[in-house]
């Protein structure tokens, strides 16, 4: 049987591997064994948000929360990062208020907090945006109001799963965030040297985030750069470190290398690929490739043209001498065909042979 610590250690390895599904059932089973253990919970709110599960997530905060009071003696950084767990999980929840008290209380104990900035610059752009109470009505006065009718909850937008893909070359990573129809003013994207911040506003009205921090290594933010698409948001980040290969975006990289088996400025994708490929050259491939399929769909369509605008003597030299060539030749000019057999022609280079059946 897995020890808590074997559990945990898994699950931080499919985290970092992106595969949130795996790592949320290695915490889930660490917890099963130490319901007590406080970084546990933690790692699991953070799966849990990735997985777009904002409820669960902010339920493990406050259970962490709740493990912190009873331990007086835990690092205040251990419960800081219990307060930005909670408050990026009301965030996403729209509870902007408890959001705002998480987030200063988070800052009070380490203002140093990875993301910390970047969440609460979100928090305060929201709750600019929310409706300020109306002013207290003198004493003195005491309208008669009619009582309003029952206002429905609100309902909350459904969870789009968004899918996010990466590559490298000896300058940039590149990260491709497929959003359709995404509107420039609705893509708020935030780069520092060790982290990067994306939050978009839904064309479904839900709010999308995606943070990595930290960065497996560090990136030039002035040098870096994003464009908005009509399929995806892709974010170029400059590499500090240039000619090196990411074996990671966020983290521990252990698998960083060199990036000299791509110079030339192909692009590499990530390491979980298991066979190393050259990308461009497959995309040259792929476009010769269409355009040559293009060329002979309009050559056929032409052929079809000829054809079915002809005279029965034009038909029948183009059936006769396409047949009767193997496909070689093709004439219009019946007087020439009907006069005998057509030889077969074969290309320039090279020879036509006959083969039994």
């Amino acid at each position: 049987m897995s020890t808590v610590q074997e559990l945990f250690a898994q699950g931080s390895h499919a985290f970092a591997d992106e595969d949130y599904e795996e790592a949320l059932n290695f915490y889930t089973k660490a917890i099963e064994i130490n319901a007590t253990h406080i970084e546990i919970f933690l790692k699991r709110s953070a799966t849990y948000q990735k997985l777009g599960k904002d409820k669960e997530a902010y339920e493990d905060a406050l259970k962490a929360l709740a493990l912190i009071k009873e331990k007086p003696s835990v690092d205040k950084t251990v419960e800081a990062k219990a307060q930005l767990r909670k408050g990026v999980a009301a965030f996403h929840l729209q509870d902007y208020q408890t959001a705002k008290v998480a987030l200063e209380a988070c800052h009070a104990l380490s203002p140093e907090q990875r993301t910390l900035a970047s969440w609460i610059r979100k928090n305060e752009q929201e709750l600019a945006k929310q409706p300020k109470a109306p002013a207290p009505t003198p004493a003195s006065v005491a309208p008669v109001l009619p009582v309003p009718a029952p206002v429905p909850a609100p309902v909350t937008p459904a969870i789009h799963r968004v899918r996010h893909e990466w590559y490298q070359n000896d300058s940039y990573v590149t990260i491709s965030v497929f959003i359709k129809s995404a509107k420039k003013e609705s893509v708020d994207i935030n780069i520092t040297e060790k982290a990067l911040s994306v939050s978009v506003k839904m064309p479904t009205g839900s709010d999308y985030s995606l943070e990595l921090d930290p960065l497996s290594h560090n990136i030039i933010p002035s040098e870096s750069k994003f464009e908005v698409l009509s399929t995806k948001i892709e974010i170029q980040l400059k590499k500090e470190r240039l000619a090196v290969k990411w074996g990671a975006l966020e983290g521990d990289d252990a698998n960083a290398g060199s990036m000299a088996t791509t110079s030339g400025g192909t692009s590499a994708y990530p390491t979980s690929s298991k066979k190393a490929k050259n990308w461009d050259a497959l995309e040259k491939e792929a476009a010769k490739e269409e355009e040559k399929a293009d060329g002979d769909k309009a050559l056929n369509q032409l052929f079809a043209q000829i054809y079915k605008d002809a005279d029965d003597n034009t038909k029948r030299a183009m059936m006769k001498s396409f047949t009767e060539s193997n496909g070689t030749c093709l004439s219009t000019n019946w007087d020439e065909v009907g006069k005998g057999t057509v030889e077969t022609r074969p290309p320039e280079g090279m020879i036509a042979r006959k083969y039994n059946s």
